[in-house]
């Protein structure tokens, strides 16, 4: 089965930003593994929280410092490491709080990174979610982004068992709180300048990704990924049913 990172076109100089809901801590994780297995130096960061890494994931390093003194510890982690995870602080025993927008690019092109994935969203463990009004928190200098969301959601009632925000969802998709999320309705939502393409930069590439993806809601799943061939700005849909083991929409 090809990897994500053979799946997804990337630049020379890749600045990933991770968006939406349904496994974007554990997808940053396995592309960056994918990319570091390749010889890439990778580093893992957020621009929101994210949380800590598993023991022999990566090397994690936290810094409250000025960017110079971040960038001198990376460049010396590289002897050691391929995949780092770099952090502001430490918010509790969990979870890392993020970098300021801007500090990922300039990780990209001074600590002798070779691919910096930023995951940009937050979504409380639900399936799918609209973006609040500070949110995403993508790096203007992003060329590669991921948009995501659980096939769980796919013909679920809106509540907010399923989704982050789940009145936003129904305000910039049209429907009501209850109210069925169809393929349909879920299009609209990725699709929406108010939804999953917010924030996003107009040159960067943009994927949508689906989890959880059984074979019981192949149907749907194939439905929503036809409306998304009318959309400019989504270039591909991956779906997912285990972590790690992507396919790309020509196979539904």
């Amino acid at each position: 089965m090809p990897l994500l990172c053979d799946l997804i076109e990337l630049p020379t100089s890749p600045l990933i930003a991770i968006t939406g809901a349904g496994g974007k801590t554990t997808t940053m994780y396995t592309l960056a593994d994918e990319l570091a297995q390749r010889g890439k130096r990778v580093i893992t960061t957020t621009t929101t929280q994210i949380f800590y890494p598993e023991p022999g994931e990566t090397d994690t390093l936290i810094v409250v410092a000025d960017t110079p003194i971040l960038l001198q510890k990376i460049r010396a982690a590289w002897q050691k490491y391929h995949r780092l995870t770099v952090a502001g602080t430490v918010l509790r025993t969990e979870k890392l709080a993020g970098l300021q927008p801007e500090q990922p690019y300039e990780l990209l092109l001074n600590s002798g990174a070779d691919v910096v994935i930023v995951e940009a969203d937050g979504a409380r463990h639900r399936m799918i979610k609209a973006p609040g009004e500070h949110e995403p928190v993508i790096p203007l200098q992003s060329n590669v982004t991921l948009l995501m969301m659980s096939a769980e959601a796919i013909n679920q009632p809106l509540s907010d068992r399923i989704a982050h925000r789940p009145e936003q969802v129904a305000t910039v998709t049209g429907i009501n709180v209850g109210d069925v999320l169809s393929p349909a309705v879920i299009a609209r939502l990725i699709t929406s300048e108010r939804g999953g393409l917010k924030h996003f930069p107009e040159t960067a590439t943009a994927y949508l990704l689906i989890t959880h993806a059984s074979m019981a809601q192949k149907i749907a799943i194939r439905e929503l990924v036809n409306l998304m061939r009318s959309s400019p700005r989504i270039v591909g849909v991956l779906s997912s049913e285990r972590p790690g083991e992507w396919v790309t929409s020509t196979q539904f």
